[in-house]
């Protein structure tokens, strides 16, 4: 008769590392700055092109400035704030978050962020304030109301 194997536990504890565990690690701060900038320049040169500021001195400046900057800047905000709804609550990532390897995960696992979710992170996010308020698992305000997380696509951080 040999003994029980009491190496391996009867309910396997889930792998925090993987993204779709509630516990997985938030992503690191310079990498989710570098995914809302690369978010932030698409949304400058859509408003730059679709909501020119006709007060802007197009003459005065180089190609460069007024491709990013002769947009109006609710404009900006808005075209930001409508690709971060649409693409976190339909694809779980915005243009930014897929370049730099990030998404936007439920706490509860369920597959997709889904719209409410998505809103209520996009709409915080545009406070800036709660985004730059981090809790000590490094997740921003928005992220802790919405019930959501953001990791990095292969589930490390």
């Amino acid at each position: 008769m040999t003994p029980p194997d009491t190496t391996a536990p009867d309910n396997p504890v889930p792998d925090p590392s993987s993204p779709d565990t509630p516990a997985a690690p938030s992503a690191r701060i310079p990498r989710r700055l570098a995914g809302i900038g690369i978010d932030w320049v698409l949304s400058l040169l859509i408003s730059s092109a679709f909501f020119p500021d006709p007060d802007y001195p197009v003459e005065a400046v180089s190609a460069v400035e007024r491709a990013l900057l002769s947009g109006s800047s609710f404009a900006t905000l808005g075209v930001w704030a409508a690709q971060h709804l649409l693409l976190v609550a339909t694809l779980g990532s915005t243009i930014g978050h897929r370049i730099v390897g990030l998404r936007v995960v439920r706490e509860d696992g369920a597959p997709a962020v889904g719209l409410i979710k998505a809103a209520i992170r996009t709409v915080l996010l545009a406070l800036v304030i709660p985004a730059v308020v981090w809790g000590p698992d490094g997740r921003g305000l928005h992220d802790r109301v919405a019930h959501t997380r953001i990791t990095r696509l292969g589930g490390d951080s």
